[in-house]
């Protein structure tokens, strides 16, 4: 097809309705649905990519960005920069995946979602190209996921927003997002995740990751793994770009747990190679999330550096003072204590044990577990399961969820118990508070498909951020 082609008229945005535009969009092959599927440029397409974005204009060529990667962390990363930014006064697009109920939450600007009409005209502007592609030409048809970016990529730059911060969805090298040039890159660290489309090395996972690393352009990491992180750095060496690691030009130090105004959080102090911040609280809890703030502030010490930014220690403090990151460790209810994660990783579920373990007292531990079947499930439920005093296990409505019957199975050859079995999200939480008592802790996670049920179960989809409980 010949890029110059003028395919149809643009559409006037009120020639369809939000829920037609989600319709269309649902049309799209959505990877985040599907169990296994080949892994390369046919399927993850960065020519795909970059047609559609020609097809309005190549918004993403003159938008400021910073772009995250990483296997665990980058979604907090990405929202503690936005954050930050949008305090100093700065117009901040965040692109975020997956949502946890509302498509909208993808798209944000000054952590506010897309409307429902800026939504449909966006998706309008790129219909009849898409459906073009969809009739005439199916294998150079956009993906759900590239349609999503490239909606994104539009309304940050018809908003004029001064600055945008990436998350990539899947690896770094093929993702949708890597079509950016980024005044700097943050891969957060490299663990094992997704092993049968990345692979299933450290290293192998790392080169995906270090794809989004351009000539000449910082990165920022905290990849700290000997098989890992050599790939990051020669890749930084093949590029020119000059690179800042944490526990080595980025240190943490004095971390301990701390409550200020009845808000659970963390006080740690911060240096970089260039800037000690004093205090910085979070008001999160979990030693990894300080990681994810270092990480934050050695991007924006190079953004500073390079007079991309102009900001100081009191806004940078100011603005971690009102983080939130919803469904990392959040606490959404106090009577009975209720915790709220997407831990579906081995090494998340790790932190997630460690943190419930060290910050939180409780009685007992109900565990609600759902995970997605393609993840590493014998070894991440052996990081939790066996602190369990009651186990209840459940799918989302995703089709990649696992069956409760199959955890059930895992769960008993692992540790000899047997779990209660929900088909529902809802139905495990309302029994899990009938179980629980005063000074129990009742725990949901597995995946971000299981936390966004159960904030609808909980009633929580309209809910301000929870602030974080002191107990």
């Amino acid at each position: 097809m010949n890029q110059g082609t003028d395919v149809t008229a643009s559409v006037p945005p009120s020639s369809h309705s939000y829920e037609e535009a989600l319709s269309f969009l649902h049309k799209a092959i959505d990877y985040e649905k599907l169990i296994s599927y080949q892994y390369n440029t046919s399927t993850f397409s960065l020519d795909r990519m970059e047609r559609l974005l020609a097809h309005v204009g190549n918004p993403h060529k003159e938008l400021p960005c910073i772009h995250i990667t990483g296997t665990k962390g980058k979604g907090s990363t990405a929202i503690m920069i936005s954050t930050i930014l949008e305090h100093a006064g700065l117009t901040t697009g965040l692109f975020t995946s997956p949502h946890l109920i509302d498509i909208k939450e993808r798209i944000q600007i000054n952590r506010q979602k897309i409307s429902a009409d800026e939504f449909t005209r966006v998706i309008n502007d790129f219909r009849p190209y898409i459906q073009y592609l969809r009739e005439a030409e199916p294998s150079a048809s956009p993906t759900f996921f590239e349609i999503l970016t490239a909606a994104g990529m539009l309304y940050f730059k018809r908003r004029q927003t001064e600055m945008a911060v990436f998350e990539v969805g899947l690896g770094g090298r093929l993702d949708s997002t890597n079509v950016v040039m980024p005044q700097v890159a943050v891969i957060t660290n490299v663990g094992l995740d997704h092993t049968a489309i990345l692979g299933n090395t450290l290293s192998s996972i790392a080169f995906e990751k270090a794809g989004i690393i351009k000539r000449h352009i910082p990165v920022v990491s905290g990849a700290e793994d000997p098989e890992a992180l050599p790939v990051i750095e020669k890749t930084c060496r093949e590029k020119d770009a000059p690179l800042y690691l944490l526990g080595r030009d980025i240190e943490v130090e004095g971390v301990q747990g701390f409550n200020r105004d009845s808000t659970r959080g963390l006080l740690c102090k911060i240096k970089t190679w260039r800037h000690t911040y004093d205090n910085i609280f979070l008001p999160l809890v979990g030693i990894h999330q300080v990681k994810n703030c270092a990480l934050v502030l050695g991007a924006l010490e190079v953004m500073r550096e390079r007079k991309y930014i102009s900001i100081n220690d009191d806004i940078i403090q100011k603005a971690l003072a009102f983080l939130s990151c919803p469904a990392r460790i959040e606490i959404v209810a106090g009577n009975p204590l209720i915790i709220l994660d997407f831990a579906h990783t081995v090494d998340s579920m790790r932190f997630l044990r460690k943190t419930l373990l060290e910050n939180f007292q409780f009685n007992r531990l109900i565990l609600i577990l759902g995970f997605s079947q393609d993840k590493d499930l014998d070894n991440i439920l052996k990081e939790i399961v066996w602190e369990g005093d009651f186990i209840l296990v459940t799918r989302s409505k995703n089709p990649r969820a696992a069956s409760p019957d199959d955890l059930y199975q895992r769960i008993e050859r692992l540790c000899g118990r047997q779990p209660k079995i929900f088909d529902t999200v809802h139905n495990a939480i309302d029994s899990a508070k009938q179980i629980a008592s005063e000074g129990d802790l009742i725990c949901i996670t597995g995946s971000a498909y299981l936390a966004g049920e159960a904030k609808q179960a909980l009633d929580l989809q309209g809910a301000t951020p929870q602030t974080l409980l002191a107990g």
